[in-house]
């Protein structure tokens, strides 16, 4: 018996001494005990032979995986023992390895138990018969809005999203499929695991660092799926980084240094990615995303709860999203598909791999184009604070017909619009202020100039400043349902912003 010292501690569970260690090797004999050698038997290792083929050897450890399910650590251990003697029989040069891949048991390395599992993903066998596609989206569609309450479009979404994770590599752009909300229990994480059921490698975190991100998806290439976003995410720079860099095949790498001589080495971030949070993403990584906004099931809200224990149902499905992408991986690395007007440069890549799926399956192009255009926010758009300071700004020169206006009476406008921030800006909740108002328009190329009224010398934005990122951010189709009525002309007069720019004078913008 190869390790009798660790099958005696798993049996009195704690540590054998060295005596009685020798003690041991001396009695026990090489051979399994009564029980272990009819399993193995009943596995078919016992019968494999000299040589054996390596479909006979993945058939007889699954065999033998199913049967030790269940088993204490002490039974496991022997079987393992006596299953690595059964594969060094038949000459398999490296018999532990199989054995511990089949069993889901820790490696060693320099004769240690590495802590944790092993990561391992098992080999999906794509369905033996060509799939219709048409029919593959309608299961799946059907699938997930069985289980789950979604918007408008999500399922749509959620169904490309999962081909396009099988046909991974037929894209130069990967959309990490974001899943958010505004509280829990909205079926975000139930979202991730029926999603999981039917995509290639997948593996489901609630929690990754950086470093642990970029060497997974460089070994093993997995599709994503990270839960609990929100509580690990905001704020880490690097993590935020890695994931950003994964959006594009040319952009997907990360230069480490490795090993004692700090050798550089580039790492893959290039996989599917899917994330889950309460609240918004981190800009950058938004601006990657297709987004879907989950809400909590309301009392009229009938689904089909998910069984966790019987994921494998779905196995079937994903054999057959397997076959269909190994079938038009070709006719997806051409596929140039029509794009809804309306969808900006981000938006547009970001949805290009899944309207090419739905048009090479033909009858879903339509309804791809419009959850692209639904949950894209095209038809209410949703802008960043520095694109929606720009608007409002637009709206209150157009509110008072000038060519300039101070920026106290900028401010005065801003923080008496409803629904807006500025009245609670910053972390300190307080109305925002010339500094704060300056940096949001300084990458736009917007600064403040000095202008002297009577004997004051006071701070103001002229309108001619505003003019190039008004045309570059502020679409007039968007105004008119993002943009909120702006305050009478009085509102932000000079009478009404005297005391406020009675302490501009002379100042800081």
């Amino acid at each position: 018996m190869s390790n009798p010292r660790r099958i005696l501690e798993l049996a009195i569970d704690q540590p054998f001494d060295k005596a009685a260690s020798l003690a041991l090797d001396r009695e026990l004999s090489d051979e399994a005990p009564a029980g272990i050698v009819d399993l193995i038997k009943a596995a078919g290792l016992a019968a494999l032979g000299e040589s054996p083929t390596p479909d006979a050897i993945d058939s007889a450890l699954r065999d033998l995986k199913g049967r030790v399910n269940g088993a204490d650590p002490l039974r496991r251990s022997l079987i393992r023992v006596a299953a690595i003697d059964a594969l060094k029989a038949c000459g398999l040069s490296s018999p532990a390895q199989c054995v511990d891949a089949a069993l889901g048991e820790s490696p060693t390395q320099d004769g240690k138990e590495l802590q944790g599992a092993a990561l391992l993903f098992a080999e999906l066998e794509p369905w033996p018969d060509p799939v219709d596609g048409e029919q593959l989206l309608s299961d799946l569609l059907a699938t997930f809005t069985k289980h789950l309450v979604l918007p408008r479009g999500a399922a749509v979404a959620m169904s490309l999203w999962a081909l396009h994770a099988h046909a991974h590599d037929a894209f130069q752009v990967s959309p990490i499929l974001t899943f958010r909300s505004a509280t829990k229990r909205t079926g975000k994480t139930t979202s991730q695991t029926l999603l999981g059921s039917v995509v290639p490698r997948y593996l489901q975190v609630s929690n990754i660092t950086a470093a642990m991100l970029f060497r997974i998806v460089d070994a093993s290439a997995p599709t994503l799926l990270i839960d609990e976003a929100d509580s690990f995410l905001c704020g880490n720079e690097e993590l935020r980084g890695l994931l950003n860099s994964g959006h594009t095949r040319a952009g997907a790498v990360v230069p480490r240094a490795v090993g004692d001589d700090f050798e550089p080495r580039l790492f893959s971030t290039w996989c599917p990615k899917s994330i889950a949070l309460i609240n918004d993403l981190p800009a950058t990584l938004e601006d990657r995303s297709i987004t879907i906004t989950m809400r909590r099931r309301a009392p009229g809200e009938k689904v089909t709860r998910l069984r966790l224990d019987r994921l494998g149902e779905f196995q079937p499905l994903c054999r057959r999203a397997a076959r269909w992408a190994e079938d038009n991986i070709e006719a997806l690395r051409i596929a140039d598909p029509a794009v809804p007007d309306g969808l900006h440069d981000r938006a547009a890549d970001n949805w290009r791999p899944l309207l090419a799926i739905a048009e090479l399956c033909g009858g879903w192009a339509d309804e791809a184009q419009a959850a692209a255009t639904i949950l894209t926010g095209t038809e209410e758009a949703e802008t960043t604070a520095p694109v929606r300071l720009l608007a409002d700004v637009k709206a209150l020169f157009e509110a008072e017909g000038k060519d300039r206006l101070t920026t106290a009476a900028i401010l005065a406008g801003l923080h008496a619009l409803e629904e807006r921030p500025w009245g609670e800006w910053g972390r300190q909740r307080k109305p925002i202020s010339s500094n704060q108002l300056a940096r949001l328009l300084k990458p736009f190329g917007v600064v403040s100039e000095q202008a002297r009224e009577g004997d004051k010398v006071l701070r103001g934005y002229l309108r001619s400043s505003f003019v190039d990122a008004w045309g570059r951010y502020v679409a007039d189709e968007k105004e008119a349902s993002a943009t909120p009525k702006p305050l009478p002309a009085l509102a932000c007069s000079s009478v009404a912003t005297q005391k406020g720019e009675a302490e501009e004078s002379g100042g800081m913008s």
